[in-house]
This record gives C-alpha cells, structure tokens and sequence, in this order.
C-alpha cells in the first residue's frame, strides 16, 4: 500500500499508478552491470504500481475523509498543522509522505521515525520506512519492514500489497507473492476493484510460474 489510499477495504485503483519514480541515488555506482540495471527496473516497478495504491502518500488522506492538500505545495498544510501541534501524528504522516513522493528520502525517513518514537507499532510508518529503503535499493531491508509490519498487523493493506509486488517484481518470487496476494484480497474482498487487480497480478504469477507459457 506506498501512498495512496484507502477506501473502507476498497482503494485506489492501480490504473492510477504515477509514472515510475526516477533512478535511485547511490544504487548503481559506475557503470552499471546488466543484472544491476535488471534489478533497478523492477524496483522502481514496484514503487510505481505500490505507489499508485495509497492515494493517502499523495494527498494526505484517507478516503472518505476531508484533509488538507493543495496542489501548489501540499506540504503546506501539514506544516502549518506541526506548527500547531508538533505532535499531531497525522499531520508527520501526511508531511512524510509528501517528502517521499518528492524524493526527499532522508527527510520523510526522519519523520516516520518521530512516529515511531511516539507510536512503535504504528504500521503506516513501519510499512513506508520499508518504501524509504526500496527506494535505496535496499531489498531486503524493505521486505523486512513489510514484514514488521504484517507481524503487527496481519490484515494491513498497504503493507500487503508492497509486500506482494516486491516479492513478484524484485525477489521473482512468484509462490510467495501469490500467498500475499491471496490475503490482500481476503482483506480487500474478492470482487472489490482491487482484488480484482490482486487476481491479474496472481494470474501473471501463475504464468511466470510456468514459464511463461499461455
């Protein structure tokens, strides 16, 4: 789920997906090697169509309910919010959201952590610190989060989806994305936008699987 929103169980579809993110700073030093220029594609794949889940990273809030954002500077609000309360969690959450997508990487790290001093088990900031370091090509670090944040809570959306296209994307882990993906749409519901979305992604799974065969 990195920005971008939720809907009750139903989200953002993925059609809405924004372009790919540009290259990560400092993963490929040099020339690149093919394997290496393999792997940077696939991760930012993988940011592009997680990123195109939440809507929340984008605009700060969740479906259904009123929050601010502008389209000049939507940092704006939520700095006007931390003016007002420094410890007003939405409002770090909104803020570190838009730092990322603007890939203000150490920033948007920086306020997921002052979350996560103030609330440790806070999943939205756990699974986000996981998009920080994909978006540093730090794979395994990444899923770790995910993962952290799944062992706190099992029904997590936005932690379900990137997990699942990290594991199908990046790792080619085609039998262990489509268990996530299976319980994506047990949390989504099979006949919402998104857990349709879910079955392509198994369907393409499958066919991977078998080697690419129709």
């Amino acid at each position: 789920m990195g920005k971008k929103r939720r809907k009750n169980a139903e989200t953002v579809a993925p059609e809405a997906t924004p372009p790919a993110r540009r290259a990560i700073s400092g993963f490929l030093v040099g020339r690149p090697s093919v394997t290496g220029l393999v792997l940077l594609l696939a991760i930012m794949a993988v940011i592009g169509v997680s990123g195109g889940y939440i809507v929340y990273r984008l605009t700060g809030q969740t479906p259904g309910q009123e929050g601010p954002a502008t389209a000049a500077d939507p940092a704006a609000p939520w700095r006007a919010r931390l003016l007002q309360n420094p410890q007003d969690t939405e409002a770090l959450l909104g803020l570190a959201h838009v730092q990322l997508d603007q890939q203000n990487l150490g920033e948007a790290e920086t306020l997921y952590n002052q979350v996560l001093a103030k609330d440790p088990r806070n999943v939205e900031a756990i699974t986000h610190l996981g998009t920080v370091q994909l978006e540093r090509g730090q794979v395994e670090a990444a899923l770790a989060r995910y993962n952290q944040a799944l062992a706190i809570d099992p029904g997590y959306v936005h932690a379900l989806w990137d997990k699942a296209n990290l594991l199908q994307q990046v790792k080619k882990d085609y039998a262990g994305a489509i268990r996530v993906w299976e319980a994506f749409m047990r949390a989504v519901g099979p006949d919402s936008q998104d857990g349709k979305t879910a079955q392509q992604f198994i369907a393409e799974a499958r066919k991977a699987m078998a080697g690419g065969k129709s």
